[in-house]
């Protein structure tokens, strides 16, 4: 998080002045000494046994198309390459490429708060593609996290060589003067409580149960009880908002809007307590976890939160309290109870994500439908056709790339609860804007780099930033999702590590949701490639309308089809024999299979054209066209052709209509999948 602040600080510092896909190399940080954690562990609960990451490999040629197995393996190259072995394996905060020299530094309580992102992404990755690179740094970096619990909290202990983690402290007007003492943020300990819950699908060791339900626990006694409702004081502590010390709350006020505070969130940091608990009892049945998941989503649903529709002229500098840039919603329009938002949309993606998670669990109707209100309106606040949301109305028009990973699993799981069929939607995203702001291309990264000036942005020592980081920083960096995006560029990439922990996640979801298996039936969701146990999809969009599924041991295939797709212009083969097409729903059904048949679907792929507004009615109005293969943007404009910018969506070799490349690779079928993320 901190997005506003980092992007100002980005912004005003640069006003003052071909990655292949297949097979990354190791990439290892640097080590310069021996690392401290085993001197930190005191946690009674040292250390997790190892990771089931077993499977299948086998080479197999297929189209040279979108595969999230690929970018799942690069992705672990920059997981594992922005991880400090020098200070407990904590990442660094923050990756700076528009440089000369570009640099790593580390930043604020984030490094130990987000590293439980990364500790849920190995795994997901891992899963995904079979990845060994980075295994021991991650069992190294897993340990020092549970090292951390304790008490039944996760803590962000005190330690002088971390001076950056009181960033706030020079602000006694925000959250008190910085102090030695060790504190916890229940956010961040959310975060530890749902990577543990992941974990515990690879890991057959009663401790990771021992630790899930401690946290319950701990998180539940430090809430502050008003009515029906509990929550986490914003001004609580010292360091950053609803921030616990050791010695116990400074201060239990309720906050009075949503915007209180650095963050532009009140309830962004109830949202990860929410979707922990309401998981955990889900898992295990423990009634705290329901009264804690219950209590919170009372106080982050109430109406005061939410509601209004951006201000153009207003600004969120310096607001706290009841001050807002921004007006009532429009008339009829009750936007508190559908909720509408403002400020910060990662932040509120994630309480969707959290209050959706409780209404599943406790079969709340209107928490339900809370949600699915709330998704809609998001998808009018940007292009939902290529997955591109404003993330920061009334301050700048950029999608950070957290909110990447959340629209995908908020249109997955509306879905799966049969709210609403919202595949499109997730296609959109991970075709388009989640493949995009991922960091693969090496070759213009280094050519941004040499276009820059000397220190553009080299912090060196501060209480905000560690000491610069200077080794190999491009080559560790590849597979990290830069952070913020305009449609068509990210202008000053760099990359905070929150960014990565979220966005590769989505990967996940999406790969999860192409295909789900139970017994000898297959469901498959969306036309991507994907090797699974009881099939594989080979996918030749966007060049052509073709997907092969391969059969292996399913007995019944049902295809969701796109909805561009115009059914009377399908055709369906089985092992090359022409067949009639049985529809349900949305879905093409083939049954009564023999497990070496082999599906193929051909349908037309149209080209289309369509403009869209961005920021409609306010000084930061934009059209965009785009142009379409399917459900892929080959194309937008008008283009960002500053040469300290990173592009987007150049894709020319995906227009010209011609036969799918094809590529001979390793495929690989974990014997595990995390399928309650």
């Amino acid at each position: 998080m901190k997005k506003l602040m980092m992007m100002t600080m980005v912004l005003a510092a640069m006003q003052s002045g071909v990655f292949a896909m297949a097979g990354p190399k190791e990439s290892k940080p640097v080590e310069t000494k021996k690392s401290t954690v085993e001197k930190s562990i005191v946690s009674k609960v040292a250390k997790a046994k190892s990771f089931d990451y077993s499977g299948t490999s086998y080479e197999a040629t297929v189209p040279d198309t979108l595969d999230l197995a690929d970018r799942a393996a690069l992705a672990i190259n920059g997981l594992g390459g922005t991880i400090d072995p020098n200070l407990d394996y904590l990442p660094y905060g923050a990756t700076f490429f528009a440089d000369k020299t570009p640099h790593m530094h580390h930043w604020s309580t984030a490094d130990n708060g987000c590293i439980p992102k990364y500790g849920e992404s190995f795994s997901f990755m891992r899963i995904m593609s079979g990845s060994k690179q980075y295994l021991e740094l991650e069992s190294k970096t897993r340990d020092a996290m549970l090292a951390r619990v304790e008490d039944g909290l996760y803590w962000d202990r005190y330690d002088p060589r971390r001076p950056w983690r009181d960033i706030y402290a020079a602000s006694e007007s925000l959250y008190g003067k910085g102090s030695n003492e060790d504190i916890c943020i229940p956010s961040h300990a959310a975060r530890m409580f749902r990577a543990v819950l992941v974990w515990r699908n690879l890991c057959d060791d009663p401790m990771l149960d021992e630790v899930a339900g401690s946290l319950s626990r701990g998180m539940r006694r430090i809430a502050i009880d008003r009515d029906d409702y509990s929550y986490y004081p914003e001004k609580g502590g010292w360091a950053e908002a609803t921030s616990y010390p050791r010695s116990g709350w400074l201060n239990t006020d309720e906050a009075k809007s949503e915007i209180e505070g650095v963050e532009g969130t009140i309830t962004g940091y109830h949202a990860h307590p929410i979707y922990a608990a309401a998981h955990w009892y889900e898992a295990s049945g423990d009634p705290v976890a329901l009264e804690l998941a219950t209590r919170l989503t009372k106080y982050c649903m109430q109406p005061k939160f939410w509601g209004g529709m951006p201000n153009p002229g207003g600004s969120m500098e310096g607001l706290t309290g009841n001050a807002s840039p921004f007006s009532p919603d429009p008339p009829y329009k009750a936007g508190a109870e559908l909720g509408h938002w403002f400020s910060h949309f990662h932040a509120r993606a994630t309480v969707l994500r959290g209050i959706l998670e409780y209404a599943q669990v406790a079969s709340d109707q209107r928490a339900m439908e809370f949600v699915r209100r709330a998704y809609e309106y998001t998808l009018t606040q940007g292009i939902p056709r290529i997955g591109w949301i404003n993330c920061f109305p009334a301050k700048q028009n950029e999608m950070e790339a957290c909110a990447l990973g959340d629209m995908v699993a908020l249109g997955i799981r509306l879905s799966d609860m049969g709210l609403g069929d919202y595949w499109d939607d997730v296609d959109a995203v991970v075709r388009n804007h989640l493949a995009e702001q991922q960091l693969t291309r090496r070759d213009i990264i280094e050519q941004i780099s040499a276009a820059c000036g000397e220190k553009q942005f080299h912090s060196g020592v501060s209480k905000q930033y560690g000491p610069a980081v200077t080794e190999r920083v491009i080559e560790r960096g590849m597979g990290v999702f830069l952070s913020n995006s305009k449609p068509t560029s990210v202008a000053v990439p760099f990359t905070m590590l929150c960014c990565t922990g979220n966005a590769t996640q989505g990967l996940y979801y999406a790969w999860e949701g192409i295909v789900r298996e139970s017994g000898d039936t297959a469901q498959v969701n969306l036309l991507l490639n994907r090797a699974a146990k009881l099939l594989d999809v080979d996918s030749y969009l966007p060049y052509e309308g073709k997907v092969v599924l391969r059969n292996k041991a399913a007995r019944r295939i049902s295809v969701r089809i796109p909805y561009w797709v115009t059914r009377k212009d399908i055709r369906a083969n089985v092992s090359g024999k022409e067949t009639a097409l049985d529809w349900l729903d949305n879905n093409l059904v083939f049954s009564n299979l023999k497990p070496t048949d082999v599906i193929t679907l051909t349908f037309p792929v149209k080209e289309t054209t369509s403009s869209y507004t961005v920021n409609a009615h306010s000084p930061d109005e934009k059209v965009y066209t785009c142009t379409f293969r399917g459900s892929t943007c080959v194309d937008i404009s008008p283009r960002d052709t500053a040469k300290t910018n990173y592009p987007m969506y150049l894709r020319d070799h995906m227009k010209t209509g011609k036969k799918a490349p094809m590529k001979t690779k390793t495929r690989f079928v974990s014997d595990k999948t995390v399928l309650n993320w």
